[in-house]
């Protein structure tokens, strides 16, 4: 499942895994617009090993900043990366992959079996695994932890939709588990190990048991539940101060390796070039930034004395997009009373003519030279640039105003009183409301840009800049015409299900812009069938190629991770996929360019 993400913020994870795309560990900004956990990323992907620390490399406070707050911390109903981000310190799954090598590791599985078919696979659980409160970690918790999961009353669905052809999880034994699939599924293996993480039944399941309509229970409902969660991992929650922080804390009875810090404290600082002086002033030790701030930062006095900079690309960072919404609902109420919903064709982007022009109106390659610094790549296609599931024929379409205007005056859209403004047959104006998550210089610079270009079309945009939280909202209530967002968070191999299937509409799903095309759902069921991997890329590369025919994305920039570590961090290193703040330690002083720190 992908992961949301802002704006300006941290990938937001979306993103999802195995089902889950492994972007968690990244933390980038998005270029542009806001920022989606991408549903599917490995939350959990670790580098080879974590170090053994010294006793001089053991205390200190890691100190990071988000650029937008979470709405929750709930590890199943959460929908955001910052949620992911806090909760990778937390909570644990049966396998991960790893940083260097991309296979799938076990981490609180010591061991695997899978049928040939890849429908039956056996996990054996590390019988020292327990949770933070001391408690073994069983069979029964990833038994209720799965149930959890595929629980309808539980606001799961994005993640629940990569089980429905699992049939069942059993226990076998104390520490044994199998899970069953109806059908064969090229991820069976991640979306059973790395979908999703494992919760103490002994904690959680009477809250998922209560009634949410009983007001007067004294039992909160798993959905309310938004902070405070017990996992297994090296950390604990200890403090959310809203507006402010979150704090976490070294479980001290961490059944693994313990980590280096013993504390991870992160602010919600919301603009960018706040964040930055506090990076510069020694009051964080790592930053994602923008590319107009690595232009700028690139030749400070203090760089490598202070700070080193890290640009490196993994399929991790996503892309950004403008996601053109091609349904309208409203509530109506029956004959007998009863409020129903009603879908209905959006009067503008539902028609593949109209979305197609607008991509043509937008000068992606001139955007990405002058407003990213040519950092980044124009994105064509929903899958990670350099993997093998992405078409490399397929070129971006072009700047081309005069093509749009055609394709425009083709769909009905036309100036037919002379006043500079198109119309359609009844008179009606183009116009939209364009809704971007409140972020970086750079994005309100891209939507400025943006709202001229369709202005000299005769397009009319209202441009609105809304907080995260809200967006999400809009987001799920499908209350908007266009936005700009990025998934982050993809995987070693995507599965696009969750946003591109038409089944992933219904219950604030992430094909939140009402997208239905038979042969774009024929492709993704067949891929998803396919275990040769040559045959299934090949499908793969007939839903790029047909999704770059309808634009229901205006496909922008494949993004690239641009990153500030305080030199007073040691451990710093990148890995294929990425970045791991779980291998890094406070450095003593003296012992570089930085002299070190006090932690």
């Amino acid at each position: 499942m992908e992961c949301k993400r802002s704006a300006n913020g941290p990938l937001s994870a979306a993103t999802r895994r195995g089902a889950r795309q492994d972007r968690t560990p990244e933390l980038g900004r998005v270029f542009a617009g806001a920022a989606l956990a991408l549903a599917l990323a490995a939350c959990g992907a670790r580098a080879a090993d974590i170090p053994d620390f010294t006793p001089d490399q053991m205390g200190g406070t890691l100190r990071r900043s988000f650029n937008a707050e979470p709405q929750n911390l709930n590890p199943l109903t959460g929908k955001d990366l910052y949620e992911r981000l806090v909760n990778e310190y937390i909570f644990e799954y049966l396998l991960n992959r790893d940083l260097d090598t991309m296979e799938l590791k076990g981490v609180l599985a010591e061991r695997w079996e899978m049928s040939d078919d890849g429908r039956v696979i056996t996990f054996h659980l590390k019988p020292e695994a327990r949770f933070s409160d001391g408690h073994p970690l069983t069979a029964d918790d990833v038994v209720f932890s799965y149930e959890a999961v595929r629980n309808p009353k539980i606001d799961c669905r994005s993640m629940a939709s990569y089980l429905e052809d699992c049939e069942k999880c059993e226990k076998v034994d104390d520490h044994t588990v199998r899970f069953i699939w109806k059908k064969t599924y090229f991820k069976t293996l991640e979306s059973s190990g790395n979908l999703f993480p494992i919760l103490p039944k002994h904690i959680y399941e009477p809250h998922v048991a209560a009634d949410p309509e009983d007001k007067a229970g004294k039992v909160k409902p798993f959905n309310n539940l938004a902070q405070g969660f017990i996992g297994s991992g090296p950390y604990k929650f200890e403090r959310w101060t809203t507006g402010q922080e979150i704090v976490l804390v070294r479980n001290r009875d961490y059944w693994g390796k313990p980590r280096a810090f013993d504390r991870i404290l992160i602010r919600f600082i919301l603009e960018e070039q706040a964040s930055v002086q506090a990076f510069l002033s020694g009051d964080l030790d790592d930053l994602a930034i923008t590319p107009e701030w690595w232009v700028k930062l690139e030749r400070h006095p203090r760089r490598d004395a202070v700070f080193r900079m890290f640009h490196y690309m993994t399929p991790a960072n996503g892309y950004s997009f403008i996601a053109w919404n091609q349904a309208k609902y409203r509530t109506v109420k029956g004959a007998d009373g009863e409020e129903r919903v009603l879908e209905e064709p959006h009067p503008i982007f539902s028609d593949p003519r109209v979305r197609l022009a607008m991509t043509y109106l937008i000068d992606r390659r001139a955007l990405l030279k002058h407003l990213y610094h040519g950092i980044g790549r124009v994105a064509t296609g929903p899958f990670y640039v350099l993997s093998p599931q992405s078409d490399p024929s397929v070129e971006p379409w072009p700047f081309d105003r005069a093509e749009a205007l055609r394709l425009l005056a083709e769909a009905g859209w036309k100036d037919r009183n002379g006043d500079g403004w198109l119309e359609n047959e009844k008179g009606e104006r183009f116009s939209f409301e364009f809704s971007i998550s409140a972020g970086t210089q750079l994005t309100r610079d891209l939507a400025r840009i943006l709202k001229e270009e369709f202005r000299r079309t005769g397009i009319d945009v209202h441009t609105t800049f809304v907080e995260w939280s809200v967006f999400v909202v809009k987001l799920d209530t499908r209350d908007f015409d266009a936005i700009m967002l990025a998934w982050g968070g993809g995987g070693v191999e995507d599965d696009p299900y969750q946003i591109w299937h038409s089944d992933q509409i219904a219950d604030q799903g992430h094909n939140f812009i009402s997208f239905r095309n038979a042969e774009a759902d024929r492709l993704i069921t067949e891929a998803r069938r396919e275990l040769d991997e040559n045959r299934r890329n090949a499908l793969f590369h007939r839903l790029h190629r047909l999704l770059h025919e309808l634009q229901p994305y205006t496909f922008f920039i494949a993004r690239e991770s641009l990153r500030l570590v305080s030199t007073r961090i040691a451990g710093a290193q990148v890995h294929p996929l990425g970045m791991e703040t779980q291998e890094w330690w406070v450095a003593p002083r003296g012992s570089g360019p930085g002299e070190g720190a006090p932690p």
